[in-house]
């Protein structure tokens, strides 16, 4: 390898700012509408094996493991599918049923923009499911 190529291994990687990583999700839902979900869910397969949604490929992001390693499929269906979906999910059907769909819908709403705004705060730019599956969201170059 060359020096340039060294050097570009040994610099850190730059985390993604909220800022981008809250347009990214604005940009994920207005993809899922558009393409009426099955364009993006097939985005999302072929995209998801380099640790990249539709959106992020489309902003310059990619996920990865805290090891620093790529976020794989199976990384990002458990990061997207398990927590953000499923965990989520079951949290507001708990929430609906104890506190009825008006106050349990309100608090499930809450808790789902708490986790999505976690990335505001957090010194890694983490939301609460990059903290549950240990991944981080950074920035990469753009492929001339």
């Amino acid at each position: 390898m060359n020096d340039t190529a060294n050097l570009q291994e040994s610099q850190p990687e730059a985390l993604a700012s909220p800022g981008r990583r809250l347009a990214g999700a604005v940009l994920e839902i207005a993809l899922f509408c558009l393409t009426l979900a099955i364009g993006w869910i097939v985005w999302y397969l072929i995209v998801a094996r380099r640790g990249q949604s539709p959106a992020k490929r489309l902003l310059g992001m990619r996920v990865v493991r805290e090891d620093g390693a790529a976020a794989d499929l199976g990384w990002m269906l458990v990061r997207d599918l398990v927590v953000r979906v499923v965990a989520l999910g079951a949290l507001d059907a708990a929430l609906v049923g104890i506190l009825g769909e008006a106050a349990g819908g309100a608090l499930s709403g809450l808790v789902l923009v708490a986790a999505a705004l976690w990335c505001v705060w957090d010194a890694r730019h983490r939301c609460l499911w990059d903290r549950v599956v240990g991944t981080r969201v950074i920035r990469v170059a753009r492929r001339a």
